[in-house]
């Protein structure tokens, strides 16, 4: 009779020359048995964000500097994802932007930091609005390349947070952004540039003469206590508890919940993330947020190399790079973010990630470098 003693590793067959590929775990034969955390739900928010109808009538009628004032002053609605991650508008100029955000425990990574998707979400917005004051009518800026370095960690109980953007190169079809994100004890966490290319604005036709009705929308994400991931991984290796979380034997990370993804499968330095485009993830351009697949494959290449990790171990993102190919919207379909380890260090790590579509093209791709320490 075939032995099911604990593997330390994926199953033979994939080590080796196929390390890296993709495997998922059958639910309960892995690891000892635990109590299901995934059911222990002790948390839970109402999201809130107004419909995309109504900022696309808002843009028609409006060009980029007077829109993201108008926002600023409170006369047009938060876009989508700023309301689901607190993010508060709160000035822009011409090449200036400025954003406010109390971090919450909806935007937490699996080990209880917030995710540093949220870095990017508010990089990717100050830096993106900043070059987009610039734009004439009938035109429209897409992020290009994002790249966030992170200089400190983040908590729920950082207070307010508050990322500038502002302009370093303004040209007539690329503009250059930077951003800088700073805690609410003033110390810099966040470094962010972006790239982003002038495209024509969508939707020519006429304007609407009113916004549509039934503008309001609401979503309930809840989530277990990531308490239990970090006594988990005390005693088992990066791999043992990625692979726990893939099957569902330990909750997710609350900002998989509140941004609706979850992760599918993991294998020796690889790990994959499975996301359904939402309303609550949109910019103001009636697309998914830049941030948001940033969010993915800072996801899935960190667990990617969590998996190379001993017990007791976590790890850090140091640096992100994306960059953007297509646009992401309700009618792509669901998207694959797949991460896998290029580089394994005993303290510096590099992964890549990709994010595609169910024809397998390549929407995203990005680049993480992470730094392994002891759980905190």
């Amino acid at each position: 009779m075939r032995s099911r003693r604990l593997r330390r590793g994926p199953p033979p067959e994939y080590q080796g020359a196929t390390a890296g590929r993709l495997w998922r775990f059958p639910s309960g034969k892995f690891a000892p048995a635990m109590p299901d955390a995934s059911l222990n739900i002790g948390n839970a928010r109402t999201l809130r964000w107004t419909d995309p109808g109504v900022l696309a009538f808002h843009r028609q009628r409006l060009g980029g500097l007077d829109f993201f004032r108008e926002m600023a002053r409170g006369g047009i609605p938060a876009v989508p994802v700023y309301s689901v991650l607190d993010m508060r508008l709160t000035d822009v100029e011409r090449g200036y932007c400025r954003f406010e955000c109390d971090p919450g425990p909806h935007m937490v990574n699996p080990v209880g930091g917030i995710h540093g998707g949220v870095y990017a979400i508010l990089a990717d917005s100050a830096a993106g609005i900043a070059a987009q004051s610039w734009i004439e009518e009938g035109f429209v800026t897409r992020t290009v390349r994002l790249n966030v370095d992170f200089l400190r960690p983040l908590t729920a109980e950082s207070g307010t947070v508050v990322c500038e953007g502002r302009t370093a190169k303004v040209g007539r079809t690329v503009l250059l952004s930077d951003a800088t994100i700073v805690d609410g004890r003033g110390r810099d966490i966040g470094r962010a540039q972006g790239t982003f290319m002038v495209v024509p604005a969508g939707g020519s036709g006429k304007p609407a003469a009113a916004p549509p009705a039934a503008a309001e929308r609401e979503f309930l994400v809840e989530w277990g206590d990531t308490d239990t991931i970090r006594r988990a991984s005390a005693g088992r290796t990066g791999f043992e508890v990625m692979s726990m979380i893939a099957d569902g034997r330990l909750p997710a990370a609350p900002i998989a919940q509140t941004l609706g993804f979850r992760l599918d499968s993991v294998g020796d330095g690889a790990a994959a993330f499975l996301c359904d485009p939402a309303e609550r993830q949109y910019n103001p351009l009636g697309i998914v947020h830049g941030g948001v697949p940033a969010t993915l494959i800072d996801s899935a290449a960190g667990c990617a190399v969590h998996t190379k990790l001993p017990a007791g171990y976590s790890f850090s993102t140091v640096s992100l790079t994306c960059e953007f190919f297509r646009a992401i919207a309700l009618d792509t379909g669901p998207v694959r973010c797949e991460g896998r380890v290029v580089k394994h260090g005993r303290q510096v790590s590099v992964a890549d990630a990709d994010v595609v579509d169910r024809d397998g093209r390549v929407l995203v791709r990005g680049t993480a470098t992470c730094l392994a320490h002891p759980l905190r």
